[in-house]
């Protein structure tokens, strides 16, 4: 149970890292930072769970490998892994607090590239 909640500290402290580090102006529009309370409700309600739901989304691709690697479906760029895999950990890892919609790298949810 020790080992368990240290893990679970570390974890939660490194998902504070992209903030610390984070390079954003305070200015309206496209790449301020949200308010404080909606990054205090994204740090305390959303990232949590959403740690959870990536860690067990990526367990059940290991699981599912035996049959969807065969067939196909676990590699490319529309697969299995993209959605049940890469999109969780790029929502609970790669945007700023309180921000639900773009990411550091200013792709999609599953790595794409936005096409304008």
């Amino acid at each position: 149970m020790r080992i368990f909640l240290c893990t679970l500290l570390a974890a939660i402290t490194l998902l504070g890292a992209p903030v610390a580090m984070a390079e954003r102006d305070d200015g309206p529009g496209p790449g301020s930072l949200a308010p404080g309370w909606l990054m205090a409700i994204d740090f305390v309600f959303v990232r949590p769970p959403s740690l959870v739901l990536s860690i067990a989304s990526t367990a059940v691709f290991i699981a599912s490998l035996p049959i969807t690697y065969p067939i196909g479906a676990a590699t490319g760029p529309r697969s299995l892994g993209t959605y049940i895999v890469s999109a969780p950990w790029r929502f609970t890892t790669s945007r700023y607090y309180g921000d639900f919609s773009e990411y550091r790298d200013h792709r999609t949810i599953t790595g794409r590239e936005i096409s304008d």
